[in-house]
């Protein structure tokens, strides 16, 4: 079974799921799907948009009371996806930012037209607060372009990467084509996540997505990738 460390499925708090039947549906996807456990990472933007943290709360467990009747075997887990402001390190230091399943990790997420110092220096300021970033679909952002910078958030801020699953199953822009694999083959790439949200074509594909990652990058590549997930909730 595998661990989607990465998902929107939660109603009604960000632009995942909009409705209760979503999330439901969603939840038979993944389970049919071949996750056995979530992390439920709807968006935050500290400082700039109020998140609904009691809606989040209630509609949390009530994801989880529908996973129990459905009798699914699926475990729910909370988190969030970060995108940094300058407000982040404060709110973390305060314990106002929910981690991945109470992990010291927390999912950190930029704009695609953020430049390299500015992610630099958000990964520093994560970094100082006593928590792990974890980049949220890296391949995403253009100012990342060299395995020299990847290793220099890894080693300085003990930064972790995070790809979606889909990406695995699209052929890559030929300028980053190359990138991208490097990534995997120099085992670079931490995690490998849906990102799923309700909307048609982003909807769950770890099964695909795994599959491709072990035909192209190997069992051993694959399941370091898979161990990272389920280390997360066993925290």
């Amino acid at each position: 079974m595998y661990v989607d460390m990465h998902s929107h499925v939660i109603w009604d708090v960000d632009d995942g799921a909009e409705r209760r039947e979503e999330t439901l549906r969603m939840l038979r996807e993944a389970s049919a799907d071949g996750i056995g456990a979530i992390i439920c990472t709807p968006h935050m933007t500290p400082g700039v948009y109020s998140f609904p943290e009691e809606k989040f709360q209630a509609h949390f467990l009530e994801a989880q009371n529908m996973a129990w009747r459905e009798q699914l075997p699926l475990a729910l887990f909370p988190g969030a996806e970060v995108l940094y402001t300058d407000h982040v390190p404060r709110l973390l230091r305060e314990g106002r930012i929910p981690t991945l399943a109470s992990s010291s990790y927390v999912l950190v997420e930029f704009s695609p037209t953020d430049e390299w110092s500015h992610i630099y220096d958000a990964l520093k300021a994560v970094s100082s607060t006593g928590y792990r970033p974890v980049i949220a679909h890296m391949e995403r952002y253009p100012a990342i372009r060299t395995l020299e910078q990847v290793r220099n958030l890894k080693t300085s801020f003990q930064a972790r990467v995070q790809i979606n699953a889909r990406s695995l199953l699209r052929k890559q822009p030929l300028f980053r084509r190359h990138f991208f694999n490097a990534l995997f083959t120099e085992n670079l790439v931490d995690f490998v996540a849906t990102d799923t949200h309700a909307l048609p074509g982003r909807e769950t594909c770890m099964k695909q997505g795994m599959q491709a990652l072990r035909e192209r990058f190997g069992d051993t590549i694959c399941s370091r990738i898979q161990m990272n997930a389920e280390e997360l909730i066993r925290r």
